[in-house]
C-alpha cells in the first residue's frame, strides 16, 4: 500500500462528503423560501428531514452488509444513482410546484445516502490506521460543506432563483458520484478488498456478533447525534424567533459549527492518535452539548437583536462535533472485526437516523407554532436527550477503566496503537 495513495483516498472521499454536506440539508437553510413556494410550515420542513432519514433506519445496516458482502465498488455505485435520482426529483418538484414530488425525492435521497458514508467510513479504516486523524479531515470537509451551502444556497436564492439553488444541488451530487466512483476504482486496484472481507449471507443473526460495549457505542451515538443534528435543524428558525435575527445572521450563525470544526477537528484528531486519552476526551464532550443546551434553556430570550447567546453555544456545538467524532467513531473498528466493519458502521448510522426521523416528527409538532415558549419546550427535550448520552459515554469509560487491564475491553484510555481484538 502506497503512502502518497491513501492521502489521495483520503482527499477524494472528504471531497465527496464536502459536496454530500452542501445539498443534503439544503431545507435548513432554504425553510423559508420553500414554505413561501409551497405554502407550508415548519412541519412541512421538518417532513423534509424525516423522509431523509426514515429510510435510514433499516438502509444502513443493509447497505453495511452489501458492503462487507458484494464490495465497495459495486454498492457505492447503486447507492449513488439513487441519491442522483432523488436529487433530480427534488429539482423537478420545484419546477412542477409539486411539494409531495419533494419529499418523495427525499425519501429516495435517503434511501442510500447515509450508506454511501458508510461505505466512505470502511474504506478510511482500511486505508488508515491512524484513525483519527483521518475521520477528523474527513469531518473538516464535511464541515467545510455545511459553510459553503450557508454561502452558496442563499447566493443563489438572491440572485437567481429556487429552481437554480435546487440544480445546483443536483450538478454537486454529481460531483461526489465521480469522487467515490475514482476512490473505489483506485481501492480495487491496490486489492485492498480481499475475499477473506466478506460475509457469507445476510442475516439479522449478524448482530448477535458484536459486543455489549459496541451497542454502548450506538446508545451514545443515538442520544447524542440526535440531540445535535435536531437543534441543528432548528436553530436558524429558533434564533430568528428567541433572538430577532435576520435571516442572513441566522445562516452565519447556522455554519458556525462548522467553522470551529474545520480549524480544531484535524488538530484534535492528531492528539488522539499521539496520546490517547479516548474515554477523558469522551467525557469532555458531553460536559459541552449539555453546556449548550443549559445555556439556550435558561438564559432568557431577547427582546430586540442579540448575538452573544446564539454565537457562543455555536462555537461550543463546533467543539463538540470535532471532539466527539474523533473520540468515538475510532472506537467502533476497536471493539469489531475487519469483516464486519461495513455492517458496523451501518448500525450505527441506521441506529442514530433511528433517533433523527423520529425526533424530527415529534420536534417537528413541538415547534409547529414556532414560539418563544414552544422553541423553549425543544430545548428542555433535547437537554434530556443529551443527557441520556453523557450518561452512555460515562457508562464506557467505567467499563473502560474496569476491564482494560483484564483484557476485556479494548479501548485503552492511554492507548496510542490501532487495536482490533474482540471481547472475550
Amino acid at each position: 500500500m502506497k503512502t502518497q495513495t491513501k492521502w489521495i483516498i483520503l482527499f477524494l472521499t472528504s471531497l465527496s462528503q464536502f459536496s454530500f454536506r452542501v445539498f443534503v440539508d439544503y431545507p435548513s437553510l432554504l425553510a423559508t423560501e420553500i414554505k413561501n413556494h409551497f405554502v407550508v410550515d415548519q412541519f412541512q420542513i421538518n417532513l423534509l428531514f424525516s423522509f431523509r432519514s426514515l429510510p435510514n433506519i433499516v438502509m444502513p445496516f443493509v447497505g453495511g452488509m452489501l458492503l462487507d458482502k458484494y464490495g465497495t465498488r459495486r454498492a457505492l455505485f447503486g447507492f449513488m444513482l439513487f441519491i442522483i435520482f432523488g436529487t433530480f426529483l427534488c429539482y423537478l418538484s420545484i419546477v412542477l410546484n409539486n411539494f409531495t414530488l419533494m419529499l418523495i425525492g427525499r425519501f429516495f435521497m435517503g434511501l442510500f445516502l447515509e450508506c454511501c458514508y458508510v461505505g466512505i467510513y470502511k474504506i478510511l479504516s482500511k486505508w488508515f490506521k491512524e484513525a483519527s486523524f483521518a475521520y477528523s479531515v474527513d469531518t473538516a470537509f464535511i464541515c467545510g460543506g455545511t459553510i459553503a451551502s450557508t454561502i452558496l444556497l442563499p447566493y443563489l436564492i438572491n440572485n437567481y432563483s429556487l429552481d437554480t439553488a435546487i440544480l445546483s444541488c443536483l450538478l454537486l451530487c454529481m460531483v461526489s458520484f465521480i469522487g467515490l466512483n475514482i476512490v473505489t476504482t483506485i481501492d480495487k486496484i491496490y486489492s485492498i478488498e480481499t475475499k477473506k472481507e466478506t460475509i457469507p449471507h445476510f442475516s439479522i443473526t449478524l448482530l448477535t456478533q458484536f459486543n455489549v460495549d459496541f451497542y454502548i457505542i450506538v446508545l451514545s451515538s443515538i442520544f447524542c447525534y440526535t440531540s445535535y443534528n435536531i437543534y441543528s435543524y432548528n436553530n436558524a428558525e429558533m434564533f430568528k424567533a428567541m433572538y430577532h435575527l435576520s435571516s442572513y445572521s441566522a445562516a452565519t450563525l447556522y455554519g458556525l459549527p462548522c467553522y470551529m470544526a474545520i480549524f480544531i477537528a484535524p488538530y484534535l484528531g492528531h492528539l488522539v492518535d499521539k496520546h490517547g486519552y479516548r474515554m477523558q476526551g469522551l467525557q469532555i464532550t458531553s460536559l459541552i452539548q449539555l453546556s449548550v443546551f443549559l445555556i439556550v434553556y435558561l438564559m432568557p430570550s431577547c427582546e430586540t437583536t442579540c448575538l452573544i447567546i446564539p454565537a457562543i453555544t455555536q462555537l461550543l456545538n463546533g467543539i463538540f462535533f470535532a471532539a466527539y467524532v474523533v473520540t468515538l467513531w475510532p472506537c467502533i473498528q476497536m471493539v469489531v472485526s475487519t469483516s464486519l466493519s461495513g455492517t458496523a458502521f451501518g448500525v450505527v448510522y441506521s441506529s442514530v437516523s433511528f433517533g433523527v426521523s423520529f425526533a424530527s416528527i415529534f420536534i417537528g409538532k413541538v415547534v409547529q407554532e414556532e414560539t418563544q415558549n414552544s422553541y423553549s419546550n425543544m430545548l428542555g427535550i433535547l437537554l434530556l436527550i443529551s443527557f441520556l448520552g453523557a450518561s452512555m459515554n460515562y457508562l464506557l469509560y467505567y467499563r473502560d477503566s474496569k476491564y482494560f487491564n483484564n483484557q476485556k475491553y479494548v479501548i485503552s484510555q492511554n492507548s496510542t496503537e490501532f487495536e482490533l481484538k474482540m471481547l472475550d
